[in-house]
């Protein structure tokens, strides 16, 4: 048995670099007291021995440890210099590989072989930069044999400025970038956009990871105010790179409220962002899991303060707070923004008038095209004001016929029946005589409004009417033929007699006034033309309508043929023009029905809106109308808004929407480019605003219940203790609320912080590897499960620190190392038996490409990938009703359907009430919080999205036609060239048989979109 002094040392060495103690123990007795089988009062001797002796190693440990200064649990102890595993193996590139291996061998396993160059070239590129390599890069790097090929590769991607772009992507996730507060409302951001140009800048030019967290926490507190003098300016980069402190979704203030929030919000996400740890969770009470009291979040909380977020700008109705000024500093920034202000303001004054001219041409087609109408309207009826789109006003003979199956009103004019229809109020409802309340009137000629008396003078029918029938059912195509014939056969005599034709045809005519017949006795002539009419009698139920004023009787006149007829024939009409008849209604039998058909033969010459046959009582009625100015009154926002409204095609409505919203889009892109930043700044304090308040414990989180005072101070379960953080302010003194940002962000990034550097590579190995050494990346508590690689952690972390923080460096030693070259397609069981999820990285874990990748190399490949960077955000095309509904309904989404719309998917506009569906499929979201881990879900919407959706299907367009273009001598080389492109290298035999026979069948651009629907494709391997 090993003496206590070397157990105990083992013992604590063990304790230090995991924590685990109890299980160390257990393990050590477990082997070393394993003797033969021994009586009952023996083993009884020997629990208590073994117990006795387990208290005693315990507290020799514990005492051990206290001895040691500053040990704590991991991860709150600095990290730790450890001597590499001496192992010899060729395997061995760096480091990393050493620590790897030696998991490996104590486990019994062997690595995956080296993945093959085509495989390791397209695994760089597409975790470097997110996208794909060209087959020229491919073979190039195939094909090069020189001992540097693989680390001159690297460095050349490294240094890539789509590298900068590809990282970006990544820390924007973390700090919860968007373009749009969120919430009721939504509002833009307008300035955000600075912010994500910066986080790409931070990486293409490798910045110190320790200046980008002080750039983000305080980075107008760089300059140390030495006098008595005004503060120091800060440098615009810095101004915007304090963005990151205000990305949270905002709501409309509530005052205190709100700035609890706003900074408790501040304080969880710059310690689960920059620390790994959630001190949120310890916002209302401790935390469950880990050392975290409640006071040491409010102690955290205040070092924000002080923090002074500007004032809304004017209008601002969401009260979402302002900018500070941020002239823009990149190279040629200035110029280009110069430059975009110009286009955009020109384009502001080609647009509108670009609107007004398609609005006259639009208004134009509209008018004129309004014919036959009929208008439900009073009580519960409500206003229903339906017409056809047959011109019926010119004074030649017209037949129109209503069929009602009471739903719907269908309308016929001269035998055509109205595709389409018109209105100026409510809907086509299908109402009839039967929904009439209470009917007690008709009338024919002017507006009465179900009264029997005239109630707008100047809206009257002005012209003849022949015939008006009415059917208890709506009248079906062949009734509709025989009465044309009918009517046709009337159309030769002034006078009814009683050898005249029979009764129109088609059962149940329940009401017919005819002009030919005005007392509806066939045995009497009819008066002599231009006789006054003062009863017209209804021939099948006897109604009369009637007017005993002279100056209100219609005329009976003959309508005089239209020119268009064989036998050039006469018809027999009565003439309105101010006139007016009227009568009792209560007993017609139309009244009752639900169905039927209104059959009007007439002529009309007016241009204004001219009332003919109306039924009603008590102000609710059914009338006729003929109203040539009626479409002209339609809006043309409402006919834009009717799908089924063809006088505008899709077309005509793409570019009216498009030119109507462009003012308001584009004064919003002005806004843009204000040389302005989201930042915060500290308070100026007294005498010029409030001083530094006190700052309190919340109980149960509440804003409004305040419990003790605390200071700004660092959790002590990594610094062991509660001292308040030391503030170095002005010798002067004049600024107090000054420097408390700098003072955490300097504590934050100190080497001897035991979690910084930690924390980072741990981000960069799971974004390479597709898992943490510590699963959870901003987590580093005890629900993390500890790091998979204690060691190998801490040796990566203090080379980071060693490296100058150097992103780029951790980049270069992980990719270049044996783990990560491995292949991803190896089996093996025994390692797939005793570590199925890969933790000791026997294999490279494949993974899919996040949806931000899986857009871009779709791009890529059909070689309509916009290469533009930095800049404003962009707004693709969105499908379906989603373009429809929500592009114009506000200030936001501005389609650009051309190359700007093409962009790499990191300058999408990112709304958070909004992701675009193609993305949405690959599990992309619009932060609402700090995401340090992606989704990678398995979906049937993903198949839809890459093989029905339009984007693909278009992109597979584009790439069948860029590869027919780039080889045009033959289906085979084609086939080849799109493999090349779209997975980097060659057919099989089979696959160049599968393919041509597509080809053959559908096109290049069929095989281009079955390429691009591959797990090869989307997957990294």
């Amino acid at each position: 048995m090993a003496c206590l002094p070397c157990l105990l040392q083992c013992i604590s060495l063990q304790f230090r670099t995991t924590g685990h103690l109890c299980q160390l123990l257990v393990n050590y007795f477990g082997c070393r007291f394993r003797e033969p089988r021994l009586t009952d009062k023996q083993m009884h001797y020997n629990i208590v021995i073994r117990r006795s002796f387990f208290c005693v190693v315990i507290l020799s440990a514990n005492a051990l440890s206290a001895q040691i200064p500053g040990q704590r649990e991991w991860p709150f102890f600095p990290p730790q210099a450890t001597d590499l595993p001496e192992i010899e193996s060729d395997w061995i590139h760096n480091g990393i590989d050493a620590f790897v291996l030696e998991r490996l061998n104590a486990a019994g396993l062997q690595p995956a072989p080296e993945a093959a160059r085509r495989q390791l070239v397209r695994r760089l590129y597409l975790d470097l930069i997110g996208l794909p390599p060209t087959p020229e890069d491919v073979e190039s790097f195939v094909h090069d044999d020189t001992a540097g090929a693989y680390a001159a590769l690297v460095d050349r991607l490294l240094q890539d400025s789509r590298y900068g772009e590809r990282w970006a992507r990544f820390w924007l996730d973390l700090a919860r970038y968007a373009d749009t507060a969120g919430y009721e409302g939504d509002p833009d951001l307008p300035h955000a956009w600075r912010y994500r140009d910066y986080v790409i800048d931070a990486f293409n030019s490798d910045k110190p990871y320790t200046d980008f967290i002080r750039e983000q926490i305080a980075g107008d507190e760089f300059e140390k105010v030495m006098g008595a003098g005004e503060l120091p300016g800060t440098h615009p980069e810095r101004v915007v790179a304090m963005t990151f402190l205000r990305l949270a979704p905002f709501t409309e203030p509530r005052g205190d409220e709100s700035r609890h929030e706003l900074l408790s919000e501040m304080t969880s996400t710059v310690s689960s962002v920059f620390l790994g740890l959630t001190v949120g969770c310890a916002k209302c009470h401790d935390h469950k899991h880990d050392n975290i009291p409640t006071r040491d979040f409010y102690r955290l909380k205040a070092f924000f303060a002080t923090v002074s977020i500007p004032r809304p700008e004017p209008g601002d109705g969401f009260q979402i707070g302002g900018s500070l000024p941020a002239p823009f500093y990149r190279s040629g920034e200035q110029t280009w923004a110069k430059e975009q202000r110009a286009f955009f303001e020109g384009e502001i004054r080609d647009s509108k008038k670009r609107l007004q001219q398609l609005t006259k041409t639009l208004t134009e087609r509209l008018g004129g095209q309004a014919g036959f109408g009929i208008q439900a309207m009073g009580g519960a009826l409500g206003n229903n004001y339906i017409f056809g789109r047959t011109p019926v006003h010119e004074g030649d003979p017209h037949t129109s016929i209503v069929n009602c199956d009471g739903k719907l009103w269908t309308f016929f004019t001269d035998s055509r029946v109205e595709q389409h229809t018109g209105s100026n109020a409510g809907s086509n409802q299908g109402q009839w005589f039967g929904d009439l309340p209470n009917p007690q009137h008709i009338s024919l000629g002017q507006y009465s409004e179900g009264t029997g008396q005239v109630k707008v003078p100047d809206a009257n029918h002005a012209g003849q009417i022949a015939q008006i029938l009415i059917y208890d059912h709506p009248l079906n195509e062949i009734e509709r033929g025989e009465l044309e014939v009918w009517l046709e056969s009337r159309r030769m005599t002034s006078e009814i007699g009683p050898d005249s034709p029979a009764l129109p045809p088609g059962e149940g005519l329940c009401f017919w006034l005819d002009a030919a017949d005005l007392d509806a006795n066939p045995a009497r002539p009819n008066p002599p033309a231009g006789s006054p009419v003062s009863n017209w009698t209804d021939r099948i139920s006897g109604i009369t309508i009637s007017q005993t004023d002279p100056r209100l009787q219609p005329t009976l006149t003959v309508i005089e043929p239209d020119g268009e007829s064989e036998r050039g024939s006469e018809r027999v009409g009565v003439h309105f023009e101010d006139d007016f008849l009227t009568g009792s209604i209560a007993d017609a039998a139309f009244l009752s029905h639900q169905t039927g058909a209104l059959v009007m033969v007439y002529t009309a010459r007016h241009t204004h809106e001219g009332y003919g046959f109306e039924v009603g009582g008590d102000g609710a009625f059914l009338s006729t109308f003929v109203n040539p100015a009626a479409s002209s009154r339609e809006s043309l926002d409402s006919v834009l808004a009717d799908a089924d409204n063809t006088l505008l095609s899709k077309e005509d409505r793409r570019n009216y929407r498009r030119l109507s919203g462009r003012e308001r889009f584009l004064t919003q892109q002005l806004k843009r480019l204000q040389p302005l930043a989201m930042a915060l700044r500290h308070s100026f304090g007294p005498p010029y605003e409030a001083g530094v308040p006190t700052s309190r414990v919340m109980i149960r989180g509440e804003y409004d219940n305040p419990g003790e005072v605390v200071a700004p101070g660092f959790p002590r379960c990594i610094t062991g203790n509660d001292d308040p953080a030391k503030i170095r302010l002005d010798p002067f003194k004049r600024w107090p609320t000054r420097s408390r940002r700098m003072a955490l962000a300097d504590w934050i990034a100190s080497p001897d912080n035991p979690l910084t550097a930690r924390v980072m590579v741990n981000r960069i190995w799971h974004w390479h590897f597709g898992r943490g050494i510590v699963a959870t990346p901003s987590d580093f508590g005890k629900l993390s499960g500890g790091a998979s690689h204690p060691e190998l952690l801490d040796w990566l972390a203090l080379e980071f620190v060693a490296g100058n923080w150097s992103l780029k460096k951790i980049h270069r030693l992980i990719v270049t190392s044996s783990a990560y070259r491995q292949t991803s397609v190896h089996l093996n069981t025994q390692a797939a038996a005793v570590d199925p999820n890969n933790q000791l990285l026997w294999r490279f874990r494949r993974r899919r490409l996040e949806a931000e990748a899986v857009r871009d190399s779709v791009l890529f490949a059909s070689g309509r990938l916009n290469d533009e960077q930095f800049g404003l955000p962009v707004f693709p095309p969105l499908p379906g009703d989603i373009d429809e509904r929500v592009k114009f309904s506000n200030t936001k989404w501005d389609t650009q359907a051309g190359p700007q719309g093409r962009k790499r998917s990191l300058y999408i506009y990112q709304q958070r009430t909004l992701t675009m569906p193609f993305m949405q499929s690959f599990d992309s979201l619009v932060c609402d919080e700090s995401r340090p881990r992606r989704q990678h879900s398995v979906t049937p919407l993903q198949a839809l999205a890459m093989y029905n959706g339009d984007f693909v299907s278009e992109e597979a367009k584009h790439f069948g036609a860029r590869v027919c273009t780039e080889v045009d001598s033959g289906i085979k080389p084609q086939i080849e060239r799109a493999f090349q492109i779209a997975l980097g290298r060659s057919p099989s035999s089979g696959e160049l048989g599968e393919m041509k026979a597509i080809a053959d069948a559908a096109g290049m651009a069929a095989v281009c979109r079955v390429l691009m629907n591959t797990n090869e494709f989307i997957y990294v391997d």
